[in-house]
């Protein structure tokens, strides 16, 4: 019997090897097709987690794949990867943070804030590398965007990290 558990285990062991790899192998080409390159300098736990949540609809005030809005995204994806707890709607969030005025000054794992609504703090996503951020859209759900793009550029506010 206990020839053909460890057979067993074996191969869902490989299998699971197998699948894992295959995931990574998705993950690295959707990003390349996004203009995104993975390198050995890349967080890979950050992009491995994003990928779970590409293309969840987004929800207003959701926190689940099924459903979810900016800040939610932000909270789940910190809470996961980094082991932060952030609180709050993106103003709240912005709050929390060290601001970052200057887009060249960002790096990976960074906030990106917005003034979309009224002239307040009212959207946020999660910078990656060369512009790109993830966030939850009202229109595409969670997608990643480029901060070059006009409407990105009209209403960026502030970068800010959590220390």
């Amino acid at each position: 019997m206990r020839i053909s558990l460890s057979i067993i285990f074996s191969i869902l062991f490989s299998f699971s090897s197998v699948a894992q790899n295959n995931f990574e192998d998705k993950v690295e080409e959707f990003y390349c097709n996004s203009g995104i390159e993975i390198d050995s300098c890349t967080y890979t736990p950050l992009y491995l987690e994003l990928m779970k949540w590409i293309n969840a609809p987004y929800k207003y005030a959701g926190n689940s794949l099924s459903g979810i809005d900016c800040s939610g995204l932000v909270k789940n994806i910190y809470k996961s990867v980094f082991n932060v707890i952030v609180l709050g709607s993106s103003n709240n969030i912005y709050n929390q943070v060290i601001a970052i005025d200057n887009i060249n000054d960002l790096v990976e794992g960074d906030l990106v804030f917005f003034k979309i609504a009224k002239n307040r703090i009212s959207h946020i996503g999660i910078y990656l590398t060369n512009g790109f951020f993830i966030h939850s859209s009202v229109k595409k759900g969670v997608t990643v965007s480029n901060l070059n793009e006009e409407y990105y550029q009209k209403y960026f506010y502030s970068g800010g990290r959590i220390e």
